[in-house]
């Protein structure tokens, strides 16, 4: 009697053992799981939600292609599918370090992920963080893979996506010099010298007031292609050179934005 009762409470431990694995590998990955990027996987999310990625889930890594060494800037990674109401990430980079912005991810071993089941609107959803580029000359890379879930605690009909790799050209600080003149008293772009330009030109700006300040560079389609500055300057009446030499001639603008101040100008380039 006592073998039976022994062998019948060894099968209920044993059931119960593996309710609880099947239980932890259902949801030990629902606050987020790194290594699951280009960089270090091959297999992306496929242990978990699928063998393959999924083409109708779109992910995107959005920020600018070129930024200067040390410089921190704003990323944002989208995950898209229309079918599906909740999403997780992995992001991942080379040599810059990453940070996050929305309050719904968390840095774990030096990579970006969710904290939980992300809620998407009308299939889709847009994660911030930040991203800060090496104290050297390098092109750096992002990478990132993307879940869109079903929201209901499992990883049943889920799928995955990697996002198109990022290259990053982290290159040396502009040199801007503030002018020996006296504080203006107003926010000013002013128009770039020379122009039309081959391969560099001029740029001022005034800035009245100690301000997170902001010049970038859009090709004729609106693209961003450069960020000239990005941080706090003093008072003052600032100059900076921009080198055109690895761009092709054409129609550029350029802007500068600080404290709900924007002024966008012309240049062209021809070679």
């Amino acid at each position: 009697m006592l073998q039976l009762i022994s062998k019948h409470f060894k099968s209920i431990v044993v059931a119960f053992i593996l309710v609880m694995a099947s239980s932890i590998f259902l949801y030990a990955f629902s606050a987020g799981e790194t290594g699951r990027t280009k960089k270090t996987s091959s297999l992306g999310c496929g242990s978990c939600h699928g063998n393959n990625p999924v083409n109708e889930t779109v992910v995107s890594i959005i920020g600018p292609d070129t930024i200067n060494a040390g410089q921190t800037a704003n990323y944002f990674l989208t995950i898209t599918k229309l079918s599906k109401t909740g999403a997780g990430l992995d992001i991942a980079v080379r040599s810059g370090s990453l940070s996050p912005v929305s309050n719904n991810i968390h840095l774990s071993n030096g990579e970006l992920t969710h904290n939980a089941n992300i809620p998407m609107t009308n299939g889709s959803v847009t994660i911030q963080y930040n991203y800060t580029a090496p104290n050297f000359v390098t092109i750096d890379t992002i990478w990132a893979t993307g879940i869109a879930t079903n929201s209901d605690g499992t990883s049943t009909g889920d799928d995955w996506n990697w996002a198109p790799s990022k290259r990053v050209i982290v290159r040396n600080a502009t040199g801007i010099e503030k002018l020996p003149t006296a504080v203006p008293g107003k926010f000013e772009l002013k128009q770039n010298y020379p122009n039309p330009f081959n391969p560099s030109t001029n740029i001022k700006f005034s800035v009245p007031a100690s301000s997170f300040v902001e010049v970038k560079v859009f090709d004729i389609t609106g693209k961003q292609i450069e960020t000239l500055v990005n941080g706090m300057l003093n008072a003052g009446e600032y100059q900076l050179n921009w080198d055109a030499a690895n761009n092709p001639s054409g129609i550029y603008f350029y802007k500068l934005v600080a404290q709900g101040f924007t002024e966008t100008r012309k240049m062209i380039l021809v070679k």
